[in-house]
């Protein structure tokens, strides 16, 4: 694998909040979202979020393109960017589309494919709910682009419909490279379940999220650290290219647990990235946080044997946020206050909580590391792979540090987004 151009710019025109970023290895694209204000020759009586897609080549821009909704994640492969949107009425639409187009659900939210070379929109699915739906990770493939978050009521995907089973259910989708929703597959059961992060690597698709008691993934039961008690664990899972179970394992502990998002490295391993409070139960360990909350990395084989785990974290509050594969090595985006060792460092928060980046090899060994620092509030928001590295999209609020590289302030101070490519040895 080449190694990749660092870069370290800024990326929204005009401000906006970065919510997604994606490669498909000669270009980076970077979600930006920014609130507009009225306009009557579109029919807006109200003022609407707009979602700026930026596509560039190393530090040149080559195109962008805005559409209605709040962004999230990104994907990219071949000849296709595909930028998942959210909001109510009009959303994933040009600014001057040929026809309004309303998606069901307070939110609901479409998923638009967009073509590489240009930014022109090839096709758009709306994904409609009747009481709401999020969007919460995407992965792309040489077949089209997995669609995975959660969703309450009933989510119709095209002529894909499921219902959820309790308070909210997960759901994850293929759409394949022409827009047809191949399959549409909900987990679940009488509690709150989301899917919040999918990954695919040639046939092989992981899916990791959050569950509470008396869920199930196509239907095997997911097992709960405590069937009583009223806060979720943590699932993960293999399915086909036909959206079939291969296997499904789950962990947690006594309190709460939340997922960043899941990988599937060079070897086909699957790693988990979450934060875990007090004990957590990770396959035959139990592994304790310093503080409030730690980041936790996780590793299966994979055939879905339980590998080894890690904590990443202080004495006080910290967690993961994203993650992403960069060959055989794992990148996570994390946050944290005061002070924590990572890797051969003991890294100090600058003002109030500060964000990181750690590369780890299959062992778990950090065998790079960034601070993402400075006097405001720092957030990766996202992480992508890139040849020979990773993608991420940061969210700032003043001077940003990310490592021995630099921006200025934002001129908005609520409204600061840069995109950071680094290598990975």
């Amino acid at each position: 694998m080449s190694a990749a151009e660092p870069l370290t710019a800024a990326t929204g025109r005009g401000g906006g909040s970065v919510r997604g970023v994606a490669s498909d290895g000669t270009r980076t694209y970077a979600a930006v979202t920014l609130v507009k204000p009225v306009n009557a020759d579109l029919g807006i009586t109200a003022p609407i979020p707009w979602t700026t897609i930026e596509a560039r080549r190393g530090a040149t821009s080559l195109w962008d393109r805005t559409l209605t909704g709040e962004g999230g994640p990104l994907a990219a492969a071949g000849d296709l960017v595909f930028a998942a949107l959210s909001g109510t009425g009009r959303v994933g639409d040009d600014e001057h589309p040929p026809q309004p187009a309303s998606v069901g659900g307070e939110p609901g939210a479409a998923i638009v494919a967009l073509d590489a070379t240009h930014g022109r929109r090839a096709w758009r699915v709306a994904l409609d709910a009747s009481e709401w739906v999020v969007v919460s990770a995407m992965a792309a493939s040489s077949e089209g682009v997995l669609v995975a978050g959660s969703f309450s009521g009933s989510l119709r995907a095209a002529d894909r419909v499921v219902a959820s089973g309790g308070r909210s259910d997960g759901f994850v989708a293929k759409l394949t490279k022409t827009g047809t929703v191949a399959w549409l597959v909900r987990l679940g059961g009488g509690g709150a379940d989301a899917v919040q992060g999918v990954a695919v690597r040639g046939p092989q698709i992981a899916i990791a999220g959050t569950f509470g008691a008396g869920a199930d993934l196509l239907g095997q039961p997911l097992p709960a650290f405590d069937e009583k008690s009223p806060y979720g664990d943590v699932f993960v899972a293999s399915l086909d290219p036909s959206g079939g179970r291969v296997w499904a394992a789950t962990f947690g502990g006594k309190l709460a647990d939340t997922v960043a998002g899941v990988a599937i490295d060079g070897a086909g391993r699957v790693v988990v990235a979450a934060s875990a409070r007090d004990v957590v139960h990770v396959g035959g360990a139990d592994l304790v946080a310093q503080g409030l909350a730690d980041g936790l990395v996780a590793w299966w084989t994979k055939d879905g044997t339980a590998s080894h785990a890690i904590l990443l974290g202080g004495p006080e509050f910290d967690g993961l946020r994203a993650i992403t594969a960069a060959g055989d090595r794992i990148v996570v985006a994390g946050f944290y206050s005061g002070s924590m060792r990572l890797g051969d460092r003991t890294i100090t928060a600058a003002g109030g909580d500060d964000a990181f980046l750690a590369a780890l090899d299959p062992n778990g060994v950090i065998v790079d590391q960034w601070e993402v620092s400075g006097p405001g509030r720092e957030e990766v928001a996202a992480l992508a792979e890139v040849a020979g590295g990773f993608v991420a999209g940061v969210a700032h609020t003043a001077t940003l540090a990310v490592g021995d590289a630099s921006l200025p302030a934002p001129t908005d101070p609520f409204a600061g987004s840069a995109i950071v490519v680094r290598p990975v040895r």
